[in-house]
């Protein structure tokens, strides 16, 4: 596999920073209680653009039409051509019960969340000492394939909202700049844990945003439920499964 290199920009400290704490377990997995999210409401609250550190750019957005706009304007472009090129199939992750309350009481219709812990290699993730050994192994695979997205750098999202829910409230994700963003699946599809008995010999297909990866990962995003690992150096946007009908309508006008 080719090497990949991840570069990094400056993002600019964001405006209305809340701490969040995952507390509730969901489906038998353990929740880590030291766990600490920050994340951004987008709401009517003004917002500073994460990308736009030096003209201090503000946003307002209390609408989905506005989240969609910001969605067009930050969102990787190699990320977001897949999407588009998948026929609009997104990619979900489950929201943690506070981050939900934070939408709510703020009328919000989406989180910019900036520090999502990487807890793949974490025991209390899966409540299970043999997936953290598996992410563990999978973690050496990746160095040794000299990929530079790998357990310890990178969250774990599906194809499928109902398999997102299993961990909190399914949102759409939406990885922000157009550096420190990549993904990684097992070819072929399905989940990474847990392994099913031929998992060993398995190869693990990533996109680092050219457009022959870009086409690959549009292939993938349209699997049934199949699991991608994705890595967000600059943050994502997370926006409620709730808003998927219309957040396709308005990104397919």
């Amino acid at each position: 596999m080719r090497a990949l290199f991840i570069s990094s920009i400056f993002i600019a400290p964001l405006h209305h920073l809340v701490a969040c704490y995952n507390l509730v377990p969901h489906d038998g997995r353990s929740s880590i209680l030291k766990t600490r999210r920050k994340f951004v409401t987008i709401t009517t609250t003004s917002i500073l653009s994460p990308l736009a550190c030096a003209a201090e750019e503000y946003y307002s957005m209390s609408t989905i039409k506005e989240t969609a706009q910001y969605i067009t304007k930050y969102t990787n472009e190699n990320f977001l051509r897949s999407v588009m090129e998948s026929d609009c199939n997104f990619l979900y992750r489950g929201l943690s019960p506070d981050a939900n309350k934070q939408l709510v009481t703020e009328n919000s219709s989406g989180l910019v969340i900036t520090d999502e812990p990487f807890d793949l290699l974490d025991v209390e993730t899966y409540g299970s000492d043999a997936a953290a050994t598996y992410f563990q192994s999978l973690e050496v695979q990746m160095n040794a394939n000299r990929l530079s997205i790998r357990p310890s750098n990178s969250h774990m999202g599906s194809t499928c909202p109902l398999e997102a829910a299993k961990w909190g409230i399914a949102v759409s994700i939406w990885p922000l700049g157009e550096h420190g963003v990549q993904f990684a699946w097992m070819e072929g599809g399905g989940l990474f844990w847990p392994a099913p008995a031929s998992s060993k010999s398995r190869a693990i297909a990533h996109s680092d945003g050219t457009q022959n990866d870009d086409r690959r990962l549009s292939k993938a995003l349209r699997g049934d439920a199949w699991e991608i690992m994705f890595r967000a150096d600059n943050g994502f946007l997370a926006v409620p499964s709730a808003f998927d009908n219309e957040l396709k309508e308005i990104l397919r006008q």
